[in-house]
């Protein structure tokens, strides 16, 4: 028997999201639903990481899973004019769809 309960989620990968909200006894029932993360507040987090810890773009990469050129492509987002920055952070973060991607703004850099 289903039994509602408050929603929670436990991340799986950085956009990936199994969000549950029943059960059958003790067993959660999980739903998937994909967030996207907002590339200029991610890419702030990735540069307070770096500085905060002392890394280098290859240990920050280590750490993320993902190439350092990656990290690169993001951290470059930061080189953009203050107005758009402060204009695509204003959409906030964990998106339900892709908005604006790292790739699409690589080009404003």
């Amino acid at each position: 028997m289903l039994n509602d309960q408050p929603w929670r989620f436990d991340r799986v990968s950085q956009r990936t999201v199994f969000w549950f909200n029943a059960t059958i006894g003790n067993k959660l029932i999980p739903q998937s639903k994909k967030t996207f993360r907002n590339p200029i507040i991610q890419a702030k987090e990735m540069a307070l990481e770096m500085e905060l810890n002392s890394l280098s773009r290859a240990e920050l990469a280590r750490k993320l899973g993902i190439s350092r050129a990656r990290v690169t492509q993001f951290l470059n987002l930061l080189k953009l004019p203050n107005e758009l920055k402060d204009e695509i952070e204003r959409m906030g973060d964990y998106w339900g769809r892709r908005s604006v991607t790292e790739r699409m703004l690589r080009k404003a850099v």
